[in-house]
């Protein structure tokens, strides 16, 4: 079903994350639960992490920024899956960080 619905309201998030590996596991374990409505859209992607960022040099692991595409139909419902989309990585950064990656 083709969606015609504007949404004005944008907003990218980046998150530089320890390693791909972190970058791949955040990814999948946020982009599981959809928006309730259709009135907002997320996307997610993983990109590179620039040069100067302190990363190691590994060149295999230098894919660990996670980038999330916000876009709304009104500023609340932007305002409100943003925050939600925070406590879900805090939720999950926490779980990395006591049960491992």
């Amino acid at each position: 079903m083709a969606d015609d619905l504007a949404r004005p309201y944008k907003c990218t998030v980046q998150l530089a994350l320890p390693s791909a590996q972190y970058a791949r596991h955040l990814r999948d374990v946020i982009s599981v639960d959809k928006e309730i409505s259709s009135k907002v859209v997320k996307s997610f992607s993983i990109e590179r992490a620039p040069a100067d960022d302190g990363g190691d040099g590994d060149a295999g692991d230098d894919m660990r920024v996670l980038r999330i595409q916000f876009e709304a139909t009104e500023a609340k419902m932007l305002r409100v899956s943003i925050s939600t989309t925070y406590d879900m990585i805090n939720v999950a950064l926490k779980c990395f960080q006591e049960f491992g990656e």
